[in-house]
């Protein structure tokens, strides 16, 4: 039970950091209905995180480290709310925090039925997460490659689950599980608040925003529906799996696909992050009666590390929200020009914001930056075009999105002839479709093309329809992208573009559902006032037609969250449990038994030997290290592989780790133990199902203390040879 005791502590602590940080988010959304307080629980948790990183290069990652930057957070708040003295609105308090909890238990319950941090690529974020636990400096050590570090990785996701979770010393198989449904909470509470903002309040509308960028799914999960229940066709990889499949060679993952899969990967847990930057930025666009795009310094210095925090957290992420920063900051100083007549001075303001977020966003993270050394990324090629996105799989994953905005920019246009200027450019883009081998041009040109006018439009008076046909046009413009360039990456022919595709349909995804739920909002309030009768009748038929077709686009997308659901807790069929090691004891209960006492007993980041082999990705071998974050020899090699190891080393290491095991040499054992300063051996039933181990030589007491003897048998090693 102690450890339950932990993680209401863990989670008391979570609810502390939102109003610790009330007054700073005040500041960065001074002009949003609710004054950012929706934002208010992710800033902390950023906020929280850097400086605790930051200060790991002084004192160490340890939790003195983590107290003394929640201490000075509280030292920062306190002088900023003794300077303004406001409190949020109780129905913006209650609202947010009931949408809060409710979205973390929610969650947390699902996942307590899905606990198992095992298969697909759980055992690759498990181990990142360990790592940054026991790390005492950054970068961490690679848990799969012994002498390594994750210098190649983005870890930042990781860290801000791992800060709160080490001040609070959570077991990190139920961590794994928390902060799943913690990155659920705070995006769900994120979007509610994104939505009462766009409308200026209104409750509802916040709520229909989170429910449609998080909840909902795409039409795939209503084929495969039908094909389950209906044609009783066989579906592969369970039903959940071939909405994130629809174009093909590639993956198409959507919010709540990725929080029903499990996986801790970056790309989601970032999530809350890119909101949180999406919230400072509306609020700079609404920001009318000012002549700088900051409050002040206070508030500039947040959204620059907010920002800035984006890249070592997922670094995918940082190009499409800088673009968006440029685009507001632009509409913020063109409307400044609008008003005050003075070119040259907004001007000169407009290229030293720019040039100001771009250095800040980019110098609180630069040891970050001088030890970044990716090399899975190697430059840009083209998309082949029988690879390129077809209409009909855009309509599948988009649908509903693009119905409603649509919609919504043709109401927008105002002009007499609309119809005709949208079979012109329609007719324009089919043509250029087929001369260029694009077809989603016929759907991304007049999207891009309505949109961008209308955010232009917007431009003297920055209302919040403007800040959505921005996003409108932001999606379209990723969406073209993709169906153009790809970055070139280990994944070669056919699924070269996968990454691409995998990581900006993410934002794509985001950026559709937020400008429909409110393209909602707009089209409601314009249509509920005529009445029917005073109405044209083939406009009561079309209005009919309309608000039929958005009822069935609806419903076939909740489809998808419904049965995902519940096929997938169905086919885990796990005893509800927080610890995502419980499903160890049925699988291997010597395992389960021995990685609990190396995470109870060995501190710091010794060597681990466990077994692997030439094809060990997506299997349960390096569940040693996985679980718990100390470095092996050589890991998942499909993995590191990807992310630029040398391939004879690889090979060279599983060379080692069969000899280590199989030679009856005991200075051959040692000899190769000392070169990767092994401190470890791990002996259970997988190592001896694949080598012919010679446990002699570990016997001798001169070299080796047996500290674990059961059906695993783990040898410490006393000194080198």
């Amino acid at each position: 039970m102690l450890e339950y005791l932990h993680v209401i502590f863990w989670f008391i602590f979570i609810e502390m950091l939102g109003l610790i940080s009330m007054p700073l988010a005040r500041i960065a959304g001074d002009r949003l209905a609710d004054r950012g307080y929706s934002a208010a629980r992710t800033l902390g948790i950023v906020l929280v995180t850097y400086l605790a990183w930051l200060f790991s290069d002084v004192w160490g990652f340890n939790r003195r480290t983590i107290l003394i930057s929640v201490l000075l957070l509280c030292l920062i708040s306190g002088i900023v709310y003794r300077k303004q003295r406001i409190l949020p609105e109780k129905k913006v308090l209650f609202s947010n925090e009931l949408v809060f909890a409710a979205g973390f238990f929610f969650f947390l319950l699902i996942r307590m039925h899905l606990p198992e941090i095992y298969r697909h690529e759980k055992f690759m974020d498990f181990a990142f997460l360990n790592a940054v636990i026991r790390t005492s400096s950054f970068p961490p050590a690679d848990p799969w490659f012994a002498g390594g570090s994750l210098e190649f990785y983005y870890y930042f996701g990781y860290l801000s689950v791992g800060v709160p979770g080490k001040l609070f010393s959570v077991e990190p198989s139920m961590l794994f599980n928390l902060a799943i449904a913690l990155t659920f909470a705070l995006s769900f509470n994120l979007l509610f608040g994104f939505g009462y903002n766009l409308t200026n309040g209104k409750i509802r509308y916040g709520l229909l925003t989170a429910v449609s960028v998080i909840l909902l799914g795409n039409l795939q999960g209503l084929k495969e529906f039908i094909s389950m229940y209906f044609t009783r066709e066989t579906v592969p990889m369970g039903y959940y799996w071939s909405s994130s499949r629809v174009i093909p060679y590639t993956i198409n993952e959507f919010p709540y696909f990725s929080f029903i899969h499990g996986d801790l990967h970056s790309h989601m847990l970032a999530i809350p992050f890119q909101l949180l930057v999406l919230a400072f930025l509306l609020n700079i666009y609404l920001r009318k009666d000012s002549d700088r795009a900051f409050e002040g310094m206070l508030s500039f210095l947040m959204f620059s590390i907010s920002i800035g925090y984006l890249f070592p957290s997922n670094s995918w992420d940082f190009p499409i929200y800088f673009g968006l920063t440029f685009a507001v900051i632009f509409a913020f100083y063109y409307g400044h020009y609008i008003h005050k007549k003075n070119l040259s001075k907004s001007i000169t303001l407009f290229f030293g914001t720019i040039f100001s977020v771009s250095i800040f966003s980019l110098i609180p993270y630069l040891p970050f930056y001088l030890s970044f050394k990716p090399q899975a990324a190697g430059g840009f090629n083209f998309v082949l075009p029988e690879l390129r996105t077809t209409i009909r799989e855009f309509l599948i994953l988009f649908s509903l999105f693009l119905f409603l905005t649509f919609s919504f920019l043709a109401n927008r246009l105002e002009l007499r002839r609309k119809t005709q200027y949208f079979i012109l450019l329609t007719g324009i883009s089919a043509f250029l479709a087929r001369e260029w081998a694009i077809s989603l041009l016929v759907i991304l040109l007049p999207l891009l093309t309505f949109s961008l006018y209308s955010f232009i439009k917007d431009l003297p008076e920055r209302s919040s329809a403007g800040f959505v046909s921005l996003l409108i046009a932001m999606a379209a413009f990723i969406a073209l992208i993709c169906e153009i360039i790809f970055l070139d990456d280990p994944i070669s022919g056919t699924f070269a573009r996968m990454n691409t595709v995998f990581k900006f349909y993410m934002h794509l995804w985001i950026f559709l559902a937020i400008a429909a739920s409110y393209s909602f909002y707009d089209l409601y309030f314009r249509y509920r006032t005529p009445l029917e009768n005073s109405l044209p009748t083939s406009s009561v038929y079309g209005k009919k037609i309309l608000t039929f077709s958005l009822m069935l686009l609806v419903l076939s997308c909740s489809v998808f969250p419904v049965v995902a659901t519940l096929t997938r807790i169905e086919d885990m069929n796990a005893k509800p449990a927080l610890d995502g090691m419980e499903y160890m004891k049925k699988l291997d209960r010597g395992d389960y038994d021995a990685i609990k006492w190396v995470q109870e007993n060995v501190k710091g980041v010794p060597v681990i030997l466990e077994a692997s082999s030439d094809d060990s990705s997506y299997r349960y071998t390096s569940r040693v290290s996985a679980n718990t974050g100390l470095p092996t020899i050589i890991g998942w090699t499909r993995h590191e592989r990807f992310w630029g190891r040398d391939n004879e080393e690889i090979a060279k290491r599983l060379e080692d780790v069969n000899i280590i095991y199989s030679t009856s040499s005991e200075k051959k054992a040692l000899e190769l133990m000392n070169k990767y300063n092994v401190s470890y051996v791990y002996i259970g039933q997988l190592e001896r199902q694949m080598y012919d181990i010679k446990t002699d030589k570990f016997e001798d007491e001169t070299y080796f203390e047996p500290v674990y003897q059961s059906s695993v048998r783990i040898y410490k090693v006393k000194k080198k040879f």
